[in-house]
């Protein structure tokens, strides 16, 4: 099990940020058969403060003890349409690869709950891509009892 050390991301967090969005974005990248891709990082950090003081939005970061980054999620409350329940998107989700499989993961979505719950949300939603497979991301949700609905989307009920 982890001994990781969450916490919501704040302004100093951005610069470790950028690099684990990179990563994850590189890792995407590569899954869909974009090899070379360059993730802007400078973009990425402008967006990311921009997000960070949005009230419905959410970025969790995974810690070390010593504080090197291990992962992060990123979780934010849609606005309620006509006749639905309020609802959250968990939009990214990475561990860097060499802290896989030790329950960080597992941390990350807990913290994304709790921010969904406090969001009055009854569900949380995540979508995978319809172009190609991530198997280790299907299993992580399959494994955390999202249940699956249209496809790409998995949920599951807060």
């Amino acid at each position: 099990m982890s001994n990781a050390v969450i916490s919501r991301a704040g302004e100093s967090d951005i610069r470790d940020l950028v690099v684990l969005t990179s990563e994850y974005l590189q890792e995407v990248a590569r899954a869909a058969g974009r090899d070379g891709f360059v993730p802007d990082r400078e973009r990425i950090g402008e967006k990311l403060a921009e997000f960070l003081d949005m009230p419905d939005y959410a970025v969790f970061v995974a810690r070390s003890p010593k504080g090197h980054p291990l992962g992060f999620v990123t979780v934010f409350q849609m606005p309620v349409q006509i006749r639905e329940e309020p609802f959250a998107i968990l939009e990214r989700l990475y561990v860097r690869p060499d802290y896989r499989r030790r329950g960080i993961a597992h941390q990350l979505l807990e913290d994304a709950k709790r921010f969904a719950r406090s969001r009055k949300c009854r569900r949380l939603q995540a979508t995978l891509s319809a172009f190609f497979v991530l198997d280790d991301a299907l299993a992580f949700f399959n494994a955390e009892r999202f249940y699956e609905t249209g496809g790409r989307k998995h949920k599951i009920a807060l």
